[in-house]
C-alpha cells in the first residue's frame, strides 16, 4: 500500500534537502519475483551467489524533477512499470588460521518500460560496487583482549545510469580501518567492549 507521505507529502525534506509533493492517484503495488540463493562451504573457503528478477506492475518511486521550489529541487512521487534484475556474489577464506578475508560485490539493473521516463532506469539507481575485508585477530596483549583489526576497501563504479535532470557520477575508491578489543576493567566483572575506526583513510572526496 501507498506510505503516507507518498500519497501526502507536499512540503521540505530536510534530512535530503529537497521539496518532496506526494501523489494521491497511487495503487497499490503489485510484483512477481524469483530469488534465488546458492552457497557452498567447507572447511577453509565460502562461496555464495544471490540472482534475483522481479517485475512490479506499479512501481512507486519519487521522480525527480525540473522544477524548483526556491533553491529546493522538487521530487513527486509516481509509479510505472518497472524490470529490476540482480545479484551479488560473495566468497571468504581464512588465512594462517587469524587472518581472514572477505570479498563481495553486487550489481542491481532497473529499467522502467511505461510512464514518461520509459527506457530509463529508477531514480537514486545505486551502481556496481565491491567490498574487499581483512580481518586480522591477535593474541591477547597487556589489557586488551582478543584484539582485531579490520580494514574495509571499497570500490564503487562510475554511475552513468541515471534519469533526467540527475548526474552522472564518478567512481570512487575508500578505504575503512577499525580495530576492536575487550578491556577486563574489574576481575569480576564482563569485560568492556571497545571499538576505534577511522573512515575514509585517504580523506577521498565522492
Amino acid at each position: 500500500m501507498p506510505l503516507a507521505n507518498e500519497l501526502a507529502s507536499d512540503g521540505v525534506n530536510y534530512h535530503m534537502y529537497r521539496y518532496e509533493r506526494g501523489n494521491l492517484d497511487l495503487d497499490p503495488e503489485s510484483s512477481f519475483q524469483l530469488d534465488l540463493d546458492i552457497d557452498h562451504t567447507n572447511a577453509v573457503f565460502n562461496f555464495g551467489v544471490s540472482p534475483f528478477v522481479n517485475l512490479f506492475e506499479n512501481f512507486i518511486y519519487l521522480n525527480p524533477t525540473s522544477n524548483y521550489y526556491e533553491t529546493l529541487q522538487i521530487y513527486e512521487y509516481t509509479q510505472s512499470k518497472v524490470f529490476r534484475a540482480g545479484g551479488e556474489i560473495r566468497a571468504s577464506t581464512t588465512v594462517l588460521k587469524n587472518l581472514e578475508l572477505n570479498a563481495s560485490a553486487e550489481y542491481v539493473y532497473s529499467r522502467q518500460t511505461s510512464g514518461a521516463k520509459e527506457g530509463f532506469t529508477l531514480p537514486f539507481s545505486p551502481p556496481l560496487s565491491g567490498l574487499f575485508s581483512a580481518s586480522y585477530k591477535f593474541k591477547d596483549f597487556h589489557f586488551l583482549g582478543t584484539p582485531q583489526v579490520n580494514a574495509d576497501y571499497r570500490i564503487t563504479a562510475a554511475q552513468k545510469e541515471i534519469v533526467p535532470p540527475e548526474e552522472k557520477t564518478g567512481g570512487f575508491q575508500v578505504l575503512n580501518l577499525s580495530l576492536m578489543s575487550k578491556i577486563a576493567v574489574f576481575s569480576n566483572y564482563t569485560p568492556i567492549d571497545i571499538r576505534v575506526k577511522l573512515n575514509n583513510v585517504f580523506n577521498t572526496k565522492y
